[in-house]
């Protein structure tokens, strides 16, 4: 069995991050952008924040799964604003079904990045 290359695990975590940015702007973002900050199920700062780390997550994506350096950097960087996120919900939200999702979500965030930072091992030849 080979080993992974820094540029499949790149391309993992770009394509982990698509998955979830595609899914929180189709089911949270933009349901709620439509409804306008009065109508909006979620604070409304809120919901600008998730759409605004989504749109960054499919830039970051690009340049992570094109191994550009920046896109590993940008893509780290939003997960860890994920985790953030993950976290307070985790801490704050109550039903079981939320704390399950922030759980999932959390674990997500720290494969992506542990994949953003992910280096091959050289074997010594001494």
């Amino acid at each position: 069995m080979g080993r992974m290359t820094r540029s499949t695990a790149l391309r993992i975590a770009a394509a982990l991050s698509v998955l979830v940015a595609i899914i929180g702007i189709t089911l949270f973002d933009l349901p709620n952008l439509v409804l306008g900050a009065r109508d909006s199920e979620a604070p409304f700062g809120l919901v600008l924040g998730s759409f605004t780390s989504g749109v960054l997550a499919l830039v970051a994506a690009y340049g992570a799964w094109r191994l550009q350096k920046w896109g590993a950097v940008l893509l780290i960087a939003v997960n860890a604003f994920w985790i953030v996120q993950a976290v307070s919900s985790l801490l704050f939200d109550r039903t079981s079904a939320e704390m399950l999702f922030a759980s999932l979500m959390l674990v997500h965030h720290i494969v992506v990045i542990s994949f953003c930072l992910w280096r091959e091992r050289v074997v010594s030849a001494v």
